[in-house]
This record gives C-alpha cells, structure tokens and sequence, in this order.
C-alpha cells in the first residue's frame, strides 16, 4: 500500500524530542538502579540490563523480580528461543524508547525486523514497546509498498486472534489495499492466506471513509494496548456500513473456493 503523508516541521520534531526528553529524563534515572542478568538460551548469550527498566516496561518481568522466584533470589532471568539480534533491539528499546538503532531509519530497517521486535513486545508483556512498533509499521507503509506482503503470514503465525497487529494489517488492506487484485493476480494469491482475506473480507463491510493516510494514522489508537499508565492517545475508528464492491464480492467467492 503506497500512500502520502505530509511531515512534520523538522524543528517541531525536534521541539517534541527535547519536551520528552525533559518530562522523563527524572523518572527515567529513577529506574536505572540494580543490574540484572538475562540469558538467552539455547544461544547462550548474555545481556546486563537495569531491573528497573525491566520491572518498568513489563508486567511479566516485574512479577518475576518483585516475588520470591527463582529469578529475583538469583537476579538471572533465563529467556527461552529468543533471537539475540531481535533482543538487543528490545534491550535498545528499554534504554532509548526506539528499535531504531542510532545510524537506521524508517526507511532502511525492514519489516521483518520491525515484526520480529512486536512479536517480542507480545510475548513479554510491554504494551509501550507494542505500541511504538505499531507506530513505526503505520510509518514504514509509506516509504514500502509490500509491508503486508511481506509480514502478513508471519504475523498470523507467531500472534493470537485477537492481536492488535492482525487488526492493523486487516485494516491496512480494508482502507488502502487493491483487495480486488489478490483475487485476479496469481503472484498475489499465494501472498496472503485463506484466514487473513477473509477478515480482510469482513472488515470491508464496516470500514469508515478517510480522507487520506494521515487521517488513518491518527486513528492509531485503535491498534495500541491501554492500561492506567498508557492512556488512549487519539480517536479511534467510528464503525459505519458501507457498500460492498461488486468486483470483490465475485472475485472472492471464486477465490476462497480453491484448495
């Protein structure tokens, strides 16, 4: 899906940078306190990181720190299967509040490596890391035509039903995708699966009308987790009927038919 944005103002980018950086720089030194060992197995690789930011970003980590398990008496977390690349980054995310590393940018790290690092966020409970990478996805639809070409199946193999990221390439498809083409192009078919174009499908039926791509991203919100410390941060899909289209509705009733 390629679609227009209008950027920001690189000195209001900027002035937003330094305003965050001011509000948590504090609260942020707050957490760097005791030094915890992770180890990830069966790669055998070792990373140091604050307990505090742990405990911080993850309900999960904090649970393990902050009762009398194994974890918090021996201060060693051991991880299971999970890539050291895509756990640096993760590592990266904790310190800085971003996977991009300091020399990558939206338009050069790919969306594997922006999926693997979501799915990380999922297994490890950090709804803010879940919602920045939900962020930077939206972002990297603008510069890549075949984000969801490329991530669609390995998102619905390593997510739940109810993922918000199924949602969001659901949604990416239903608003600004050629649905019509998966069903005529035999490149295209073998892209998605059965699963994904039929909520796709579905979804098409209550997509709202939106005047561009920038009045999709601001409805980001409908694609992040909340709780009392991550607030909804924008307006979210206002659900209507719309009218199907002909084309599609024949093209996938064939289509959905095959073996």
């Amino acid at each position: 899906m390629a679609v227009q944005s209008t950027k920001k103002p690189l000195l209001r980018s900027v002035l937003e940078c330094i305003h965050r950086f001011l509000h948590r720089s504090n609260s942020r030194r707050q957490l760097l306190d005791t030094i915890v060992t992770i180890k990830l197995e069966p790669a055998d690789k070792i990373f140091h990181i604050h307990k505090g930011l742990l405990c911080h970003a993850s309900p999960m980590f904090r649970a393990m720190m902050q009762h009398d398990w194994k974890e918090k008496q021996d201060g060693i977390i051991v991880l299971k299967d999970e890539d050291p690349e895509v756990f640096r980054r993760f590592m990266h995310w904790l310190y800085y509040e971003t996977v991009l590393d300091i020399n990558e940018t939206i338009e050069t790290i790919s969306p594997q490596d922006l999926a693997d690092c979501y799915f990380i966020a999922d297994r490890r409970d950090v709804p803010a890391m879940q919602n920045h990478l939900i962020d930077l996805i939206m972002h990297k639809a603008l510069t890549l035509a075949s984000v969801l070409s490329n991530i669609q199946r390995l998102v619905w193999e390593n997510t739940p039903e109810n993922s918000a990221l199924r949602k969001l390439l659901v949604d990416m498809m239903a608003f600004g995708g050629d649905i019509a083409q998966i069903f005529k192009d035999e490149n295209e078919k073998d892209a998605y699966d059965k699963c994904f174009v039929v909520d796709v499908l579905i979804r098409t039926r209550t997509t709202p009308k939106l005047t561009g791509w920038d009045d999709f991203y601001e409805r980001r919100c409908s694609y992040h987790v909340h709780n009392a410390k991550l607030p909804a941060c924008s307006i979210g899909w206002r659900e209507q009927p719309v009218e199907q289209d002909r084309e599609i509705n024949e093209h996938s009733s064939n289509w959905l038919q095959r073996p």
